[in-house]
Order: C-alpha cells, then sequence, then structure tokens
C-alpha cells in the first residue's frame, strides 16, 4: 500500500489516467538572480565561467522536472532519464520561460512513467534548450527496473570505453547540504527530507538527478572548453539513487569523432555501481 501523504503545496496528483499525447504540461517563467545561480553552482560544485555574467547550462536540465512541480505533487516521484540539447547559455539577470508538451506514457513492472518534451526560451524569445524529461509517478509503485550491466564496481567498464580514450575524471562528494542547496528553498520531498523518503520506502532523501547529470556538463566544459558548450546534446538515465555523503566518480571516453561532433560515453559512479550512464555530442570547434 502506497503512503497517504499531503502536499505541503496543496496541489492536485498527477492525472496520470487523464494525460494524452500532445497535452501541454504547462507554462512558467524563472529569474536567474545571483541567489540562483550560487544555489546551483554550490550545490553541484561547479565554477563560474569565465565570463561570469552567464549562469551554467546544467541549470537548463532541470526544467523539465521542475515545470511538472509547478502543478502537480511531485515529491515522491523520481527522475528516470533526461535528455537535452544546448543552443544557447543563460544569461545571470534574465528571465526564462519553460514550455512542455506530454509527449508519452506508459507503465511498466506496475510503475507509471510519463515523457514530457520541453522548450526553453530567454526573454528575447531565443531558445536556449530542448529537453525530453522521463519521471516515474510514484518511487514505491510496482518494482524497481534493474539493468544489471550498470551494477558494476567503479572502475569497471564496458568494452567500447576499454578502447576509447579517457577525456576526464571528477570526483564530487555529496551531502545534505547540496541536496537541500539543489532545490527552491523550503521543498519539503523526497531529496530534502528524510521523513519524506521513508515514506516512499527510500531509507533517506536522495539527490535528484540532474544535480549530478551536472557533473558531466561540468567535466565536458574541462575537457573541451567554453566554445563547445552551445550544440552539446546529452542523454542521461539515471540507474541508481545518490544519497547524502556519497562520493562520485564522473568520468567520460571519446568513442568516436563523426561528422564534426565527438561522440562521448559517460558515467557518474558511486560505490553501489552506475548511477548515471549517459551519451553526449559534443561540437568540434
Amino acid at each position: 500500500m502506497l503512503s497517504a501523504m499531503v502536499d505541503p503545496k496543496n496541489r492536485p496528483t498527477v492525472p496520470f489516467a487523464d494525460l494524452e499525447e500532445g497535452d501541454l504540461l504547462g507554462e512558467y517563467e524563472y529569474t536567474l538572480t545571483p541567489e540562483f545561480v550560487d544555489r546551483h553552482r554550490r550545490a553541484t560544485d561547479q565554477a563560474p565561467y569565465a565570463d561570469a555574467s552567464l549562469a551554467p547550462v546544467s541549470i537548463l536540465s532541470a526544467d523539465g522536472v521542475n515545470l511538472a512541480d509547478k502543478f502537480w505533487d511531485i515529491s515522491s516521484s523520481v527522475h528516470a532519464a533526461q535528455q537535452i540539447e544546448v543552443l544557447g547559455i543563460p544569461r545571470i539577470g534574465d528571465t526564462l520561460a519553460v514550455k512542455g508538451y506530454v509527449t508519452e506514457k506508459f507503465v511498466r513492472k506496475g510503475r507509471r512513467y510519463v515523457v514530457s518534451t520541453t522548450t526553453t526560451s530567454d526573454s528575447a524569445g531565443n531558445v536556449l534548450a530542448r529537453g525530453e524529461t522521463t519521471g516515474v509517478l510514484v518511487y514505491n509503485e510496482g518494482t524497481e527496473e534493474r539493468d544489471e550491466k550498470t551494477s558494476v564496481a567503479s572502475g569497471e567498464r564496458g568494452a567500447t570505453e576499454s578502447s576509447s580514450r579517457e577525456v576526464g575524471c571528477l570526483s564530487r562528494q555529496m551531502n545534505f547540504e547540496k541536496m537541500v542547496l539543489y532545490e527552491p528553498p523550503g521543498e519539503l520531498s523526497i531529496h530534502t527530507s528524510d521523513e519524506r523518503a521513508r515514506e516512499v520506502g527510500l531509507p533517506s532523501a536522495i539527490a535528484t538527478g540532474t544535480q549530478f547529470m551536472a557533473y558531466v556538463f561540468d567535466l565536458l566544459y574541462q575537457a573541451y572548453g567554453f566554445e563547445t558548450i552551445v550544440g552539446t546534446r546529452m542523454h542521461a538515465k539515471i540507474r541508481l539513487p545518490v544519497f547524502a555523503h556519497d562520493l562520485i566518480e564522473t568520468r567520460a571516453w571519446l568513442l568516436a569523432e563523426e561528422e564534426g561532433r565527438l561522440q562521448i560515453s559517460a558515467r557518474c559512479t558511486s560505490e553501489l555501481g552506475d548511477v548515471i550512464r549517459a551519451t553526449a555530442e559534443v561540437p568540434v570547434v
């Protein structure tokens, strides 16, 4: 039986049965205040770009989740996968507009999934990012899918990666303070409350998937430079939860260069195995 929880924001539950492909998920705006950007950088251990007026593009990868959070109670939901194409770099002080549509819904092993696409634009109407978000509505519904290939010890790699050139490695220590910083101030969810997390079957609060997805963005930036950020495409599958005090090791490998784009494989790994597996395309400058 699912735990009965009261949404502190008094939002309705996601109307899964009524959702149809093409339905408007919603629209909202948010302003990249210096405080907002500083919270994101500290939560994801990112330094400012050389042009300090620009905000990290990793902020844009959370727009799909944040859009759903504006309208429905997703405090018991988990992020399963994220795609993003970066078309521009946001500027601190600007107000961004996010618009999203439902593209798919399905049930797998008793779990309800919703897939949505989003477009994020700046105040001048320029599109900064296009994304696709896959979410599980309630963590403790059904049974968790497991890809046995992802449950490997840190350091083990696939055959393709083993024969490829490693392009970078980052180690980041997660903690509860960073998890809270990543969420809106005052947020109460499985990402900021141990009690809330235990109500849906987790031992303690878990980090939001896009929080450690930012590590991959940071690694690619450090490896290939500022000029390659615009045009980067990433597809990440979130495989395992990340808890406070987990040490996350992020690595990436260059697989090939095709039609002026670098094909990258990346992983974020904790002591339990791969928490993210990602592929990325980075433009050649």
